[in-house]
């Protein structure tokens, strides 16, 4: 958060952020070299060992985070190999499974259906790991269909807790949006998913 973003960035081991009602405090992931070490061994790898990650030059601060993610791993014997792309290529690649790893942001969500759903549902659109957790398809599902919102709550923080655990992203941080317009601007609405919309936006 303070490389990639300069500090304007609130760590977040889930995907949703805190000023959201549906916000789950849950952060299990700690520094830990030495463990880290221990479950790479455990697991079977041997090190040196070598993976990509991807990213693109459309977000200038995914190839920073990328950067840092490399240092990191490399105290643990992991070299991490950047691929930085173009974002056209990026998602060609994305689209067909060619990727150790990829790291890109989502922006204008609102709904846990919009941050979970997509990315995590067994065969989603935009399941582009590949995780399957029969548990967590059934969390998704009934989230999807509770109309009472602290029992939807109720629900997605089961399934945020899951997919941390499951590591099927490894979230970073939640990105502060800043804004600023020309005096005399009128129409322009801050939108709580901070997305940007000039539909209804009309200049002097």
């Amino acid at each position: 958060a303070e490389a990639a973003r300069f500090g304007a960035a609130q760590p977040n081991q889930t995907a949703i952020p805190e000023d959201n009602f549906f916000y789950t405090d849950y952060a299990p992931f700690t520094p830990d070299v030495d463990q880290a070490r221990q479950l790479l061994e455990q697991a079977g790898g041997t090190t040196p060992l070598t993976m990509g990650l991807m990213v693109t030059d459309e977000f200038p601060e995914t190839v920073t985070a990328a950067q840092v993610i490399a240092g990191q791993l490399e105290e643990i014997g992991i070299t991490v190999e950047i691929e930085t792309l173009d974002f056209a290529t990026w998602l060609d690649r994305q689209g067909q499974g060619d990727f150790d790893a990829f790291l890109l942001g989502w922006l204008g969500n609102l709904d846990p259906a919009a941050y979970y759903q997509e990315q995590h549902q067994t065969d989603a659109a935009n399941n582009y790991q590949g995780y399957s957790n029969p548990q967590v398809d059934q969390l998704l599902q009934q989230g999807a269909t509770e109309t009472d919102q602290d029992a939807r709550k109720g629900v997605y923080d089961q399934a945020a807790r899951i997919i941390v655990d499951d590591v099927s992203y490894l979230y970073l941080y939640n990105p502060d949006v800043v804004q600023g317009w020309a005096p005399g601007l009128s129409g322009y609405q801050i939108r709580a998913d901070k997305a940007i919309n000039f539909e209804t936006v009309e200049l002097p």
